[in-house]
């Protein structure tokens, strides 16, 4: 309400100094042309309609525009009035969309096309050359320009900030190389890794607990576990490959190659226990099935719409095994996960009959053996 009554006040005051530097009826046209702008931007206020507010402003913009040819001695002595309209099709486009450009710019041509043909009525009429005049014949060419030249920028803002958040939303789906190849055109993105260590988890009768609550919280839970989870992938610089209802996948080695992905990843299971005895509902800590295996495997991108970063290969099926055997709230480790990591962290082997592959000897990961400090200075060593 504020800058409508603003702007009509404007108004009375451009009157004024029309009536002052120019003439009667270029004061009149420009005070009726503010006050009918004041009232359109009251309507939009209480309605919130920006298409009449853009069609009202554009219609009686380039109407009064028109008009204002007859004092100022027809388009052949104040052609740069009529400048001010080609802020009619900007507008448009920007506010309305690109479909009302086509109208905007037909009525514009009709306007100048009536304007040529009334021309020679005005000629009798020329303006008196003053300084005010030239001023603002001026001002009629800078103005438009100005005021270009603030969408041309406002456009490329947007522009800039849609990119940035389409990128922000692609790394939140795939690893930032591998945006960086799709972005630079690869269409097949599939690479083998030679050894690389997965992470499945499940939690442990979360299905039963998810019957017997409202959705909401079960999913504002589920949301609360997992972005802890996301949080310790970041630190200790894994790669999250998906997460299957109350299940969390999560590989070390790939996209990015590292000679320490097997205790990066069992680091971050032990972590992820002590998030997962944090959350108690009904007075009960969730407990975590998790299951580690180490070997090659091949990764990539799938899917055209959506896009996916998916791993496949011996060390997924064998992870997955180790978790669905796992014994509740413990971590179980393959053979190839415990041959490389045997001296930094404590063990307890287990006898598994693994569907489809026949009794196995698996590791249950108890705790780290040497300080984190001294883990990351053997990397170094080793690096």
């Amino acid at each position: 309400m504020g800058s409508a009554l603003a702007f009509m006040g404007f108004a009375v005051a451009v009157g004024i100094v029309n009536t002052m530097v120019a003439n009667y009826e270029e004061a009149v046209l420009a005070s009726c042309q503010f006050v009918v702008f004041g009232s359109a931007l009251l309507v939009f206020r209480r309605n919130h309609r920006l298409g009449p507010l853009v069609v009202t402003m554009s219609a009686v913009g380039t109407g009064i525009l028109f008009l204002s040819l007859f004092p100022s001695g027809g388009i052949s002595w104040g052609a740069t009035n009529l400048v001010w309209v080609i802020m009619v099709p900007m507008s448009a486009v920007l506010f309305l969309g690109s479909r009302s450009a086509i109208p905007a710019l037909a009525a514009i041509v009709a306007v100048v096309v009536v304007a040529v043909v009334l021309d020679p009525v005005t000629w009798d009429v020329p303006p008196e050359p003053t300084m005010m005049r030239l001023v603002i014949e001026a001002v009629n060419i800078l103005g438009p320009a100005s005021i270009a030249l603030a969408l041309v920028v406002f456009i490329d803002g947007e522009r800039v900030r849609a990119r940035a958040e389409s990128e922000a939303l692609l790394l939140n789906t795939l690893p930032r190389s591998i945006a960086d190849r799709l972005k630079q055109g690869e269409r097949v993105i599939a690479d083998h890794y030679d050894a690389v260590t997965v992470l499945f988890s499940d939690l442990v009768d979360f299905t039963p607990f998810a019957a017997h609550e409202p959705p909401a919280r079960v999913v504002a839970l589920l949301n609360e576990i997992f972005s802890e989870f996301d949080s310790l992938a970041e630190r200790f610089g894994l790669e999250k490959i998906k997460t299957i209802g109350d299940g969390y996948m999560v590989v070390a080695g790939a996209p990015e190659t590292r000679p320490d992905h097997a205790p990066a990843i069992l680091d971050m299971a032990l972590e992820m226990q002590a998030v997962g005895f944090a959350w108690s509902p009904d007075e009960r800590p969730f407990r975590l099935r998790i299951g580690v295996a180490t070997g090659p495997a091949v990764a990539g991108v799938i899917g055209q719409r959506k896009f996916s970063y998916d791993i496949w290969g011996d060390a997924v099926n064998m992870a997955s095994r180790m978790e669905s055997t796992a014994v509740p709230g413990t971590i179980q480790v393959a053979a190839s996960t415990w041959e490389l990591c045997e001296d930094r962290f404590s063990f307890t082997p287990r006898d598994v009959d693994v569907k489809g592959m026949g009794l196995l000897r698996t590791y249950l990961l108890d705790s780290r053996r040497v300080p984190p400090e001294t883990m990351v200075s053997i990397d170094r060593d080793q690096t």
